[in-house]
C-alpha cells in the first residue's frame, strides 16, 4: 500500500526542506510534496517578497537532499522535481496546463458549473448548470484562450512550456488577470524548475557514466 504526503510552508514556516527530510528520513514516506500557501497579504501566514532568497536557499537543500538519496539507491518522489526532458506533456498542455473551464468543469452541491473547484460561489464566474449546460460559453472561451502565447511576461519567459503559465485561480486573484501571472507563484515555480532539470541531468550523466 502507498502513501502520499502534501504539506503546505508558509511565512511560518519557511524551513520547509527540514520538514521534508524529516517525512523521508524518520517517517519513511516516499512520495511527497511540499506546496507554497496562496494567500492575501493581509493574513499573517501569507508569503511575503523578502521570504524569496531564503526560500530559494530552502529548495537548493532540498535538491542536495534529494540528490543523496537518489545516488544512494534509496530515492524518493517529490512532485515538483518530476520532470522529463525527453518527452513530457503534448503541446496543447504546454501551452495551457491547466485544463480548467474547458477541459474539464466544477459541480457545486446545487449543480452549478465552474471553471475549477476554486470559483465555486463566485456569480461572476457560473458558466452554467447540470440541467441547463453551458449557459455562459464566453468564460469557457477565455479561460481557454488564456496560454502562454497570449500572456505577455510568458511569452519572454524560458519555464513557459514547464510551467504552462501557472494556476489560472492564482493569477485572477494575485496577479490581476488570467493572462498576468502571480508573481509569487512565477518565482518560486522557476526556482523549482531549475531544481528539477539539474536533478534530471544528474541523472543522465551519471546513467551514462560520464564525468559529473
Amino acid at each position: 500500500q502507498e502513501y502520499y504526503l502534501r504539506g503546505t510552508y508558509t511565512h511560518n514556516n519557511l524551513d520547509f526542506a527540514n520538514d521534508v527530510a524529516h517525512m523521508v528520513d524518520e517517517l519513511g514516506f516516499r512520495e511527497l510534496s511540499m506546496e507554497p500557501v496562496v494567500a492575501e497579504a493581509k493574513y499573517d501566514y501569507a508569503l511575503k517578497e523578502e521570504d524569496l532568497p531564503f526560500l530559494c536557499q530552502q529548495y537548493d537543500e532540498l535538491t542536495r537532499h534529494y540528490l543523496k538519496h537518489d545516488e544512494n539507491g534509496d530515492g524518493y518522489n517529490f512532485f515538483h522535481f518530476n520532470v522529463d526532458l525527453g518527452h513530457g506533456p503534448c503541446l496543447p498542455k504546454r501551452l495551457s496546463g491547466c485544463g480548467s473551464g474547458h477541459d474539464y468543469l466544477a459541480v457545486s452541491p446545487e449543480g452549478d458549473l465552474y471553471p475549477c473547484h476554486q470559483f465555486v460561489g463566485d456569480p461572476q464566474f457560473k458558466v452554467g448548470t447540470v440541467y441547463d449546460g453551458i449557459t455562459v460559453p464566453e468564460i469557457c472561451a477565455e479561460f481557454q484562450s488564456s496560454h502562454v502565447l497570449s500572456k505577455p511576461t510568458c511569452m519572454q519567459c524560458w519555464a513557459r512550456f514547464y510551467c504552462s503559465g501557472g494556476c489560472h485561480a492564482n493569477n485572477l486573484r494575485y496577479g490581476g488577470s488570467l493572462k498576468e501571472p502571480y508573481q509569487m507563484g512565477c518565482t518560486l515555480q522557476k526556482k523549482r524548475l531549475e531544481c528539477a532539470i539539474y536533478l534530471q541531468v544528474k541523472k543522465m550523466l551519471r546513467a551514462q557514466s560520464l564525468p559529473q
